[in-house]
């Protein structure tokens, strides 16, 4: 008989950045599930998913004699295999074809650094371990589970990324302050690596000097167009003032590549220098940016865009984070909203398809936004 248990907490970091960027989205079918076999009599799933280290993953499936852990994308969970060689178990690409990975999953990850575990601080008076227990059978896949109010440790680890959304929501609405909470163990992308997440890393160039329409034109291109800038693919946010940029990338080595090609390319419009930020980017949007997340959303437009729509679409679009109204653009039967941050993007798509609770503008309502460039299934 397997067991739902606690989970022993393993570090893991390995992995050198690059820039090469292959969005797992392109491909609708892919081998992203792995099998656990040779499991031992009565397993503990909690302790089984940390010795294999399944994180970030999208979905556990536990059975009497076997383990499916789905991943996001098909190189996370061949790293899986690979790291687990050395271990008793088995552990193999599941011969099934794995579900296209969706973007409002991808949408999750970065809103809210969503992971298979939910804490919750500050809960009320009133809150008590029956409502905690109701809110977890309600959802279902709990693995493990503490309620501590006296200590302030309450949190739960679930089987399934979107079971822990859900639960998180209730948990909202029930007047406590849930956030999702990162494992100790990690399986990074390539371009990313454990030491990418310590303070004072220099991940923001500043651009300094836009005196012009045309100089600021020329940057706006360098962080917006994905085909012919790559790097622009990585940038985390990119806030613009009248005569300044500030462009933040999740790791210094892509932010110096960035810096090395556009630098020379501004022949001395503009300067740009690296600067030390505290704060690094969060692994629910670093994963989400490896799956595909941007901070450019769009969606079929059929209408006009005169200006006076555009400013109105501005300030419907404010309520999910900071944009610059004149950037947005109409193009190919597009519409291109250039949010500041991923998180910003992911906002607008996470409550879109949610279905808007505030007034949007009638053009806006059923709209299915995605993110530019990325082709994850609707």
């Amino acid at each position: 008989m397997l067991r739902l248990g606690s989970a022993l907490r393993r570090p893991c970091g390995r992995c050198i950045p690059s820039v090469s960027y292959t969005t797992t989205a392109e491909y609708p079918f892919l081998h992203h599930t792995v099998r656990v076999e040779n499991l031992p009599e009565g397993y503990n799933v909690g302790s089984i998913i940390d010795t294999v280290k399944a994180n970030p993953s999208e979905t556990i499936t536990p059975s009497k004699n076997h383990l499916l852990v789905r991943f996001f994308d098909e190189r996370t969970a061949k790293c899986c295999v690979e790291e687990n060689k050395e271990e008793k178990l088995s552990l193999k690409i599941d011969d099934s074809t794995s579900p296209a990975l969706d973007v409002q999953t991808v949408a999750v990850l970065a809103k809210y650094n969503a992971t298979r575990t939910v804490q919750l601080r500050k809960l009320p008076e009133s809150f008590t371990e029956s409502q905690f227990n109701d809110i977890l059978s309600e959802h279902g896949g709990v693995v493990s589970l503490r309620f501590d109010k006296t200590r302030g440790v309450t949190e739960a680890q679930f089987l399934d990324l979107h079971q822990a959304s859900k639960a998180r929501a209730e948990f909202v609405r029930a007047g406590a302050v849930p956030r999702f909470v990162d494992t100790d163990h990690f399986i990074y992308p390539e371009w990313y690596s454990k030491q990418d997440e310590q303070p004072n890393q220099e991940r923001l160039v500043k651009i300094e000097g836009l005196e012009d329409v045309e100089t600021r034109q020329i940057c706006m291109r360098w962080t917006n167009n994905y085909n012919d800038f790559p790097l622009a693919s990585f940038i985390s946010a990119c806030h613009t003032s009248e005569k300044e940029m500030w462009v933040y990338f999740p790791t210094s080595a892509l932010a110096r590549q960035f810096m090395s090609i556009c630098d020379p390319m501004a022949k001395g419009k503009c300067t740009m220098t690296l600067q030390t930020t505290d704060q690094a980017v969060s692994r629910g949007i670093v994963t989400a940016i490896d799956l595909g997340a941007r901070r450019l959303v769009s969606f079929p437009f059929n209408g006009k865009l005169s200006d006076e729509k555009r400013q109105t679409f501005g300030r419907f679009f404010h309520r999910f984070g900071r944009l610059d109204t004149r950037r947005i653009t109409h193009t190919e039967g597009q519409l291109i909203v250039p949010f500041a941050t991923v998180v910003g993007a992911s906002s607008f798509i996470y409550h879109a398809r949610q279905g808007l609770r505030t007034k949007s503008p009638v053009e806006l309502n059923d709209v299915l936004p995605t993110f530019v460039g990325a082709h994850h299934s609707r």
